[in-house]
């Protein structure tokens, strides 16, 4: 009996590791353990980064994503802010309400950034055009592959920067408090509110 007890109990914390603690439903494909693994990656401190954010996430966009290997979802962002918050350095992003990315946003401890080559835009154009409720496999949709951290979040093989940020603040921005001009982007299309996060950075990844 009590092989039998013990061997349940380690049969259900097997399956408790191997799922995603972020409890969010999952519309994104389930990997094996060979395509989950992260390839060709460089680690760097936050010193040595190739990115300028300014004109990276204005003209070549960037790709924001939380989960896990067995539930994640990613979107395009073009707004974003990269510093020094707090004495450590941070990415900020903003995401609506509305976005189904935000519900992995909330539940996930980590999210990634991820910067890609000029000839993705298009990749980028279709993440931030199409939702992963609606669609089983937008990444491979996009002819984008994912793979995962060795903290098990998700970036993507043809990116060239990876930054993985541990969520330490987030807060609803109140539209009503803007400019005219900023909360005109409420009241047309998308009325959601956006979420801003506070990422610290505690992993910078370049390709070799």
């Amino acid at each position: 009996m009590k092989k039998l007890i013990f061997l349940a109990s380690a049969i259900a914390a097997m399956i408790s590791f191997s799922g995603c603690s972020n409890n969010v439903s999952d519309n994104n494909k389930k990997l094996t353990a060979q395509e989950a693994c992260i390839t060709e990656w460089k680690s760097v401190s936050t010193d040595e980064i190739p990115y300028n954010p300014i004109a990276g996430l204005r003209d070549q966009w960037m790709l924001l994503a939380a989960g896990c290997d067995t539930a994640y979802n990613a979107m395009t962002i073009g707004w974003g802010s990269w510093g020094m918050l707090w004495g450590r350095p941070v990415v900020n992003v903003y995401v609506r309400t509305s976005r189904h990315t935000n519900e992995f946003m909330k539940s996930s401890p980590y999210f990634t950034v991820t910067a890609f080559p000029g000839d993705a835009r298009p990749a980028l154009q279709y993440m931030g055009s199409h939702s992963g409720r609606d669609e089983n496999d937008k990444a491979a949709s996009a002819g984008l592959t994912v793979e995962f951290t060795q903290l098990g979040n998700p970036v993507f093989k043809e990116a060239t920067l990876a930054v993985e940020c541990k969520t330490v603040y987030s807060t609803l921005l109140d539209p009503t408090n803007l400019p005219d001009h900023m909360r005109a982007m409420y009241t047309n299309g998308d009325t959601a509110a956006h979420v801003m996060y506070v990422g610290e950075i505690v992993n910078v990844m370049v390709k070799e």
